[in-house]
C-alpha cells in the first residue's frame, strides 16, 4: 500500500529525483508531503520558494507551530510574502528536513511575475476518496492549458536548480515539492540541460514576522483549528479528547446568598484553545493513506458545534436544540457544494450557524473554528497584522451584530462600540458594593414595561376576537368584512360582516414563565418595587447574577420567570409570603402572586403550556381569569432581549453602565 501511494503521488523525473505535486496551503497536501518524505527518506528536500528567501524560510520553519510571515519589500515592487503554518506543504517539507538534519534547497528563481491567475483546483478533500488519482488528475488538468511566458521562465529556472542539486547529491534521493501546475513542465525540462536563469540572487530587505492571531482566518484557507489538529497528529499519535472546560472551571465561581459577593478559591484556568485542539485532533483523526492518522476536515464540524453550543449557553443562557444541529450540518454541506467545495469550512459554518440561531451563535462558531493554541499576540520578533484583501486572497467577509460580547479581543471590526479588554474580571468583582443598594438599568426597564403593555393589549385583543360574531351584510359593515365567513358560504350569495365585542375586562398582571426550572438553573429570587408610576412592581427568579460580572458593580442574569403588576408600590416579597408556601415550584409562586395582586379581571399567562386547572379554578374563585399566550407564538429574538437582566450596585453606576451593557 505504501509503494502504491508513493508511485501514484510522485514522478521520478531523473534517477533519484522525485517530483511531488502539491496544492499550496492545503492541509491534505501537507499530509501527502509528510507520507512521501517518510517513505522516500531523501537526503535533501527542495521546495518551490524563491532562492532569495531560503534563510528566512528556514527560520520560519524552526518557529513552527508558531505561524510566521516571510516578507520582502523592495522599493517600487510588490511585496513578496510567504506564510509558514503547519498545514502548508512547503513548511511541512522544511520541518521534516530540519527534524532529521537533511539538506534544504529553494529551487524557484526570483523572477518578476507579471501574470496573475488562479488555477481551478478541486477541493483537496477528494484526496481521501481518490488517493491514487487526485494529484495526477490535477496535474494533468493544469497542464492542459498552455503555460504563460512567466511560468515557462520559472520552470526553466527550477529545472536548473534541481539539476545542480541532483548532481551535488551524486545519486542520493532528492524530493522536490512543486505546485501541481508546474509538474508536467518540470518533467519535460529536467531530462534536458537547463541554462542558468537570469534571476535575482539576493534581496536587501527580507524580514521574518510573527503573525497576529487575528489574521489567521484571513490568511489560512482551512480553519485554524484544522491546522492545530494536524499539528497534534503529525507525530503519529492521537491525543486523548479532554472535556471542554466550563465557565465555572475557567473563572472563579462566586455563589452566596443575595448579592454578597464572597470570592471562591482561585482556580487555574485551563487553556481552552489547547483543549479544543486536542478534541479536534481526536475527533478528526482518520486512518491516513499510509496507515498514519491524518486530520479530516469533514469531521471537524462536530467539534466546532459542540464548543460553540457550550460557549453560547454560557454567554446567553440559551440552549441549542438537536434539530438545529441537523439543519446546521445539512445547510453547511449544501452551501459548500454551491461554492464548489466538497466539505464546508469556516465561512460555511458561520453562515449556517447564523441561519439556525443568531449572530451570537455564529460568533461562537467563529471563535471555536479559529482556535490555535500556539499563536500569541506578541513574540520575540515583530508582529504583523495582515488583512486578506491586502494580499488579494479572495477573502470573504462576515459582519457580526452581537448582543452579548464576552470580554475578549475581537478578530473582526464589528459595528459596535469598544468594550474594555481582558484582565478586569477580578477588579470588577471587588468593585461591587453590597451595601450601596441595588437597582436596575433604566433602558432595560423601558423595554420590559413596553413588552408588558403589549402583552396586555394582545390578551385583550385575543378575548375580543373570541367574542366576535359574524352576520350577513344588511345596513352596516360593522367592524369590517369577514372574508373567511364569506368564502365559507360560496352558495349563499351574500357578504358577511364581523362585529368585534369588547373583552370581559382589562388585563392587569402579566406573568411570564420562560423555564419552570426543574434542575435549579435559576437559583436567584428577588422582589423589587417600581421607582415611579410608569414602572411595575416585579418579582422574578433568575440565574445567579454573580456568575456574570460584565463591569464594575454591574452583574448580568437571565430570567427564568417574572411577574409584573401595576400600580407600583404594593408588592410584598412573594418569596417570603406564607400564603404561597404550598406552591409546587417557583413558577407557581409567580402565578399565584399575579392572581392576587391583579386589580383587573384578566391575568396574562405566558408559558409553553397552559396553566393547570387548579390554578384556573383558584383564579376563578377570586373573580379573575388566566389568559394563556403560548411562548412559541412570540418572537424568539424579542424573548432573548426580554430575558436579560442587569443589576447595578447603586444608582451612581447608571451613567457608566452603557459602556458595559449591550
Amino acid at each position: 500500500m505504501s509503494r502504491g501511494f508513493l508511485t501514484s503521488n510522485t514522478v521520478e523525473a531523473l534517477p533519484g529525483l522525485f517530483l511531488v505535486p502539491v496544492i499550496h496551503g492545503r492541509l491534505e497536501s501537507a499530509y501527502v508531503v509528510r507520507r512521501v518524505l517518510d517513505l522516500v527518506d531523501p537526503a535533501a528536500v527542495a521546495i518551490e520558494l524563491p532562492t532569495t528567501l531560503a534563510e528566512a524560510a528556514e527560520k520560519a520553519a524552526r518557529r513552527l507551530p508558531r505561524i510566521s510571515l516571510v516578507v520582502s519589500e523592495e522599493p517600487g515592487e510588490a511585496a513578496l510574502v510567504w506564510t509558514a503554518f503547519p498545514g502548508e506543504p512547503f513548511a511541512e517539507g522544511l520541518r521534516w528536513a530540519l527534524e532529521r538534519d537533511r539538506q534544504i534547497a529553494c529551487c524557484d528563481p526570483d523572477l518578476p511575475y507579471r501574470s496573475r491567475h488562479r488555477d481551478p483546483i478541486p477541493d483537496p478533500w477528494a484526496l481521501w476518496e481518490l488517493p491514487e488519482e487526485y494529484l495526477t488528475k490535477v496535474a494533468a488538468t493544469t497542464a492542459a492549458s498552455p503555460p504563460g511566458e512567466d511560468d515557462g521562465r520559472r520552470e526553466a529556472g527550477m529545472a536548473h536548480h534541481l539539476q545542480r542539486r541532483h548532481r551535488e547529491l551524486a545519486g542520493a534521493p532528492l524530493v522536490a515539492l512543486v505546485g501541481a501546475a508546474h509538474l508536467e513542465g518540470l518533467r519535460r525540462r529536467l531530462p534536458r540541460p537547463a541554462a542558468i536563469p537570469l534571476a535575482r540572487t539576493r534581496r536587501r530587505h527580507v524580514s521574518l514576522r510573527h503573525l497576529h492571531p487575528r489574521s489567521l482566518t484571513a490568511l489560512l484557507q482551512d480553519p485554524p483549528l484544522a491546522h492545530a489538529a494536524w499539528e497534534l497528529l503529525r507525530g503519529g499519535e492521537i491525543p486523548p479528547a479532554p472535556p471542554l472546560s466550563t465557565a465555572a472551571e475557567r473563572w472563579p465561581s462566586l455563589r452566596s446568598p443575595g448579592l454578597r459577593l464572597v470570592p471562591a478559591p482561585r482556580q487555574q484556568p485551563r487553556d481552552r484553545r489547547l483543549v479544543l485542539a486536542q478534541r479536534a485532533a481526536a475527533a478528526s483523526a482518520r486512518q491516513g493513506l499510509a496507515g498514519i492518522a491524518a486530520a479530516d476536515r469533514q469531521r471537524l464540524g462536530s467539534v466546532v458545534w459542540e464548543a460553540a453550543a457550550q460557549g453560547y449557553s454560557e454567554s446567553s443562557d440559551e440552549q441549542v436544540a438537536p434539530w438545529q444541529r441537523r439543519v446546521f450540518g445539512d445547510f453547511a454541506r449544501r452551501y459548500a457544494r454551491c461554492q464548489g467545495q466538497l466539505v464546508p469550512g469556516l465561512y460555511e459554518w458561520v453562515v449556517a450557524a447564523r441561519g439556525v440561531a443568531d449572530d451570537n451563535f455564529a460568533w461562537e462558531v467563529f471563535e471555536a473554528a479559529r482556535a490555535y493554541p500556539w499563536q500569541d499576540e506578541t513574540a520575540e520578533i515583530e508582529t504583523a497584522e495582515v488583512n486578506g484583501d491586502e494580499l488579494d486572497l479572495g477573502t470573504r467577509k462576515v459582519r457580526f451584530r452581537r448582543r452579548f460580547l464576552r470580554v475578549k479581543q475581537r478578530p473582526l471590526k464589528v459595528p459596535v462600540k469598544e468594550r474594555p479588554k481582558d484582565g478586569h474580571d477580578q477588579d470588577w468583582r471587588r468593585a461591587f458594593r453590597p451595601g450601596a443598594g441595588i437597582c436596575s438599568y433604566p433602558p432595560e426597564d423601558l423595554v420590559v414595561e413596553d413588552w408588558g403593555r403589549y402583552m396586555r393589549a394582545r390578551a385583550e385583543g385575543l378575548l375580543s376576537a373570541e367574542n366576535a360574531r359574524s352576520e350577513p351584510f344588511a345596513t352596516s359593515l360593522l367592524d369590517g368584512l369577514d372574508l373567511r365567513e364569506t368564502l365559507r358560504r360560496p352558495d349563499d350569495g351574500r357578504l358577511w360582516v364581523r362585529e368585534l365585542r369588547r373583552a370581559p375586562g382589562q388585563a392587569g398582571s402579566v406573568v411570564a414563565i420562560f423555564d419552570r426550572d426543574p434542575g435549579n438553573r435559576y437559583p436567584y429570587q428577588m422582589t423589587w418595587l417600581g421607582e415611579h408610576d410608569d414602572e411595575s412592581d416585579m418579582a422574578f427568579y433568575s440565574t445567579h447574577p454573580a456568575d456574570r460580572v460584565v463591569g464594575p458593580g454591574i452583574l448580568r442574569a437571565t430570567y427564568g420567570g417574572f411577574v409584573m403588576t401595576v400600580p407600583p408600590g404594593r408588592l410584598f416579597d412573594v418569596w417570603q409570603d406564607p400564603d404561597y408556601r404550598n406552591a409546587r415550584d417557583k413558577a407557581e409562586v409567580l402565578i399565584l402572586a399575579a392572581i392576587d395582586y391583579s386589580e383587573d379581571p384578566l391575568v396574562v399567562h405566558i408559558a409553553r403550556k397552559p396553566p393547570d386547572r387548579r390554578l384556573q379554578a383558584h383564579a376563578g374563585a377570586r373573580g379573575k381569569r388566566l389568559v394563556h399566550l403560548p411562548l412559541g407564538s412570540l418572537s424568539p429574538a424579542v424573548l432573548k432581549k426580554i430575558r436579560v437582566l442587569h443589576i447595578l450596585d447603586g444608582h451612581d453606576r447608571r451613567p457608566q453602565a452603557g459602556r458595559y451593557i449591550w
